[in-house]
């Protein structure tokens, strides 16, 4: 273990905890060995009050699997945490990516797949569950420690067996150590989760079933709806009737998926728009599948490395930014506190102009819309245009601008704009025309990655096919850019974190970020400046990304753009309901 050979100490370490939904864990006992001395610790729940038993200071690296709720005991113990962490879970991760039985971070399935022996199913179950349910004592320590250093062996095993991968260059080291820091800010953000307007989401979990036929009522202006139900036919003839061209499936009916509403919401907003958004209401939106604290704060796993690109990938449904963007108002900062949303302006495009050198695309990008100059350049647009003198071409733009970093073909686009094919192909070629240094780089990385070479972002965040079967061309031209985002969006994450920042969650390449009021305009600017910061070490010198802020402040609430109306519908709709069952409920009153 040559790269090794500079720390005192390599701790082996895993945490049993109580993790109830919503909450902050509950440690129950810690066991940790060092690989150089060949110490073991072993703290029981009545310990804890003794302190840290061990150096986390960088002389010491500590090893772990899946490692934000084990970093997570550190901090609701208020330890110091460890400065050199390596979590084995996205290392793994990155190696078995391709298999379908591996999705999800299993200390167990992840050693099987590595041929290593593990532990009964059945016996790990019994003893989660014990912890789990509280249904455990003092007098069950030896024998909750003992299982806990069974995981601990384990960890150790695969990390011996992963070891010579990841430490076989500086930059791939690099990156295992900055995924590490990663785990640790991942505790913090989880930790804080997002405030919440508990009040008026338990009201509208009160009355939502009831509510629903009344929801529609005032926002089906298009009258597409039947009770509470959509009905094809109708939509149909509103499309024509607002003469709206609008994509159709190979059978000839309508293509009524969400991707197809959220462009044509886009371009056309107003009754599309709130068509949009009450389907996704009534189809998808189950307000209490968000797992909400005691302290009235939306807190879950994050889903890291979920997705092969490296990008989080958290529930859906339990996640407040997962789900229907009218639900989002429920988000609102507490007496005394602003929250503010900071995101990378058109992040994917900057990476791409950026990793392939395209001067035309990065000129573009630092204009004041990119959409728009993409248009300008491409003679869709005037000279003098502007996103709000030519919104419809702005949009169509945009579509095309999207669409050509993961290679959508003429017939996607043309579809997706509802435009003859010959025109799909003359905006795609506008398009290339525009960007030629950007086309020709990203056609050699998905030729590369086609042929089995691997695909790797500055943080050696890794993809390689393994099977021709695999090839999809498309993702593979669109994975430095999500992948090399998600690694710009870790590095922020680290950078905000251990500087004090309050980050509540990360979406996709945005922070919801809390601070005290009188704190809070000087947290906006280290916030766009470690952003800014951030993107520059990817990037290269001279490659720094643009960031946009949206504010919120006590007592208003988070608004979505283009959804803020539609939570003032509903939760009118919710508070007529409550005013009923108050009168109803006690008449003498």
């Amino acid at each position: 273990m040559e790269r090794l050979r500079g720390y005192k100490h390599i701790w082996v370490f895993d945490w049993e905890y109580i993790a109830d939904p919503g909450e902050p864990p509950v440690p129950v006992c810690l066991v940790a060995v060092d690989l150089v001395s060949g110490d073991i610790v072993r703290r029981w729940r009545t310990e804890f009050e003794h302190g840290v038993p061990f150096s986390t200071e960088a002389e010491s690296l500590f090893i772990c699997f899946s490692g934000v709720g084990d970093i997570s005991c550190f901090l609701v113990l208020g330890w110091p945490l460890p400065q050199r962490l390596v979590d084995m879970y996205p290392e793994v991760r990155q190696q078995l990516f391709d298999r379908d039985s591996y999705r999800l971070p299993s200390l167990t399935n992840a050693a099987r797949l590595l041929g290593l022996v593990t532990m009964e199913d059945e016996f790990k179950d019994t003893v989660r569950d014990l912890i789990i349910n509280r249904q455990f004592t003092d007098a069950d320590s030896e024998y909750l420690l003992d299982y806990c250093q069974q995981d601990v062996e384990l960890t150790e095993k695969v990390f011996q067996r992963i070891y010579p991968v990841i430490t076989d260059s500086v930059p791939r080291w690099n990156g295992c150590l900055l995924r590490g820091r990663y785990t640790c800010a991942m505790a913090r953000i989880e930790l804080n989760g997002v405030p919440l307007d508990t009040e008026s989401l338990q009201l509208a979990l009160k009355h939502w079933e009831e509510s629903k036929d009344e929801i529609v009522k005032r926002l089906d202006t298009g009258g597409v709806y039947e009770g509470t139900h959509f009905r094809e036919s109708r939509f149909e003839r509103l499309l024509s009737g607002m003469d709206i061209p609008w994509p159709r499936l190979e059978s000839g009916r309508l293509d009524l998926e969400d991707t197809t509403f959220r462009e044509h919401a886009r371009i056309h907003g107003g009754i599309i728009s709130n068509i949009r958004e009450v389907r996704y209401a009534l189809s998808k939106m189950r307000l209490n599948d968000f797992v909400v604290g005691r302290d009235g704060r939306n807190r879950i796993w994050l889903g890291p490395y979920g997705s092969v690109t490296g990008r989080n990938q958290p529930s859906s449904s339990k996640f407040i930014f997962g789900s229907a963007r009218w639900s989002r108002s429920f988000i609102r900062p507490n007496p005394g506190t602003g929250i503010f949303y900071c995101d990378w302006g058109a992040q994917e495009i900057a990476i791409a102009a950026a990793l392939s050198k395209d001067a035309a695309l990065w000129q573009d990008y630092m204009s004041d819309d990119v959409y728009t100059a993409f248009g300008i350049r491409a003679g869709i647009i005037p000279t003098n245009g502007t996103k709000s003198t030519h919104p419809t071409e702005r949009a169509m733009c945009k579509t095309v601008v999207l669409a050509q970093n993961y290679g959508q073909t003429a017939y996607g686009v043309a579809k997706r704009l509802n435009i003859k094919l010959d025109a799909g192909r003359q905006m795609v070629q506008l398009h290339r025309e525009s960007y030629p240094v950007f086309h020709k780089w990203v056609r050699q990385q998905a030729q590369a990655g086609s042929l089995g070479l691997p695909l790797r972002t500055p943080f050696f965040w890794e993809r390689r096919m393994k099977s021709f079967s695999q090839v999809n061309l498309r993702s593979l031209q669109n994975f430095h850019m999500q992948g090399t985002g998600a690694d710009m969006m870790r590095l922020a994450a680290c950078m905000l974190t251990e500087a004090g920042i309050r980050v509540c969650c990360p979406v996709h390449d945005a922070f919801l970020i809390e601070a005290p009021l009188d704190e809070l305009d000087r947290t906006i600017a280290a916030t766009e400046q470690i952003m800014g910061d951030a993107s520059e070490i990817l990037l290269g010198a001279g490659y720094r990304t643009k960031t946009d802020v949206k504010v919120i402040t006590y007592p208003d609430v988070y608004r979505d753009e283009g959804a803020g109306d539609l939570y003032d519908y509903v939760m009118s709709v919710v508070a007529d309901a409550e005013g009923k069952v108050q009168v109803t409920a006690d008449p003498s009153h």
